[in-house]
């Protein structure tokens, strides 16, 4: 019996196991999965210092005397130069990150004050505190900035960077070899003859691979011999993740599964309860992780997305679930009792909420419709998994 999607995708997480890891500079990091726990080294802001653009006060020299105008007393400018005190009943012109005057213990922003010469008006009486960063707002040394399996987000790398940390640790990236069989497939760049056409899957696997944090190694095309077919997939075998592209159905021209069997190979599962898609197997042999998709370009894109994309996000460390919410469907789509079905299409936002569609305008999306009972055959949601833009 076919495992259902889910099913078959908790099979893939339980098999995987995230790869080892590599330290690698900020830029590389990103998006990728911390492995280790970094520290702050240093403390972040070192000084009390402004937090905008305004006039550093003393909040006592407008609440005392219910004055709303200071003498301006200078300019302090961010840098490392330590300014002059405050003195009492005057304010000092400060920029975003300079240090804060010593005696002043509010900063007011530039738009809730006015100029007047060598004077400024103040709107409103600040709260003490207030435009200020107190040292250590950002970090002090020990505090953990980033835990083991957090993603590496451009604010992280932000944080890292201004403590001086330049590397971190994360899972390598997947080494991922990719195979289309058929008799009739020339690799891209070749000039198809009579009967012939491009194995236009590899070009779209590859930039899957990439856009789900892979690097795609490897790629070739097979016939539709065993001896050569096995001859193609033996090497292969020594990647992190194999990609074979047709000949899982089980016509006679269909070895792939036959061949992989015969290379040691151990299936997971043989089909899924997914249409299209129904063909896709899953196996393992030695460390390599095996994912079988249908030859037809429509199919095997969408077992990726539905298979391919949750096995490499956890060889990145991340083995829960990919993020799904409902939709509404824009247009109807009959669903199945027995099989989830799968539609590519794109989800936008209509009339105050989030719709999806086979075509037009949006962020590409994965639309999974979930089998029914009997007699229901109307359904107005759909569950959607966004998609990851190749190259991202």
């Amino acid at each position: 019996m076919r495992p259902s999607l889910a099913d078959a995708r908790r099979t893939l997480l339980s098999a995987v196991r995230s790869l080892p890891a590599e330290a690698v500079p900020l830029p590389e990091a990103a998006a990728r999965i911390a492995q280790e726990a970094i520290r702050a080294r240093i403390c972040l802001p070192a000084s009390d210092c402004a937090a905008v653009d305004g006039y550093a006060i003393r909040v006592a020299d407008l609440a005392g005397s219910g004055a709303r105008r200071l003498p301006l007393h200078g300019t302090v400018t961010a840098g490392p130069a330590v300014p002059p005190p405050l003195p009492p009943g005057h304010c000092m012109a400060v920029m975003t990150g300079a240090l804060l005057p010593p005696g002043a213990d509010a900063v007011v922003p530039t738009e809730a004050a006015h100029r007047e010469k060598d004077a400024v008006g103040m709107v409103t009486i600040p709260a003490a505190g207030s435009g200020i960063r107190r040292a250590g707002d950002e970090a002090r040394p020990g505090e953990i900035l980033l835990s083991p399996g957090t993603p590496v987000d451009p604010r992280a790398l932000e944080r890292l960077a201004g403590q001086g940390i330049t590397r971190v640790a994360v899972p390598r990236r997947a080494r991922v070899h990719i195979i289309a069989t058929g008799d009739e497939l020339v690799a891209p760049g070749e000039t198809p003859g009579n009967g012939q056409r491009v194995a236009s899957n590899l070009p779209m696997l590859d930039a899957l691979v990439r856009a789900c944090g892979g690097q795609g190694e490897r790629s070739a095309v097979a016939p539709d011999d065993p001896g050569p077919l096995r001859q193609a997939l033996a090497p292969f075998l020594a990647a992190d993740l194999v990609l074979t592209v047709g000949g899982t159905l089980r016509g006679s021209k269909d070895l792939t599964k036959a061949v992989l069997t015969e290379l040691g190979a151990t299936f997971l599962f043989d089909g899924v309860a997914m249409r299209p898609g129904s063909s896709c197997a899953a196996a393992t042999a030695g460390r390599a992780m095996i994912l079988c998709l249908p030859g037809s370009p429509g199919a095997a894109f969408l077992g990726f997305v539905a298979l391919a994309r949750p096995l490499l996000g956890a060889l990145h460390g991340r083995p829960q679930p990919v993020p799904a919410f409902a939709a509404r469907l824009a247009e109807p789509l009959e669903p199945s009792q027995e099989e989830t079905l799968l539609f590519s299409g794109v989800v936008q936002e209509e009339a105050g909420t989030i719709a999806f569609r086979r075509r037009g305008q949006g962020w590409p999306a994965l639309g999974l419709l979930a089998p029914v009972a009997v007699g229901e055959s109307r359904v107005e949601h759909i569950t959607v998994e966004l998609l990851p833009l190749a190259g991202g």
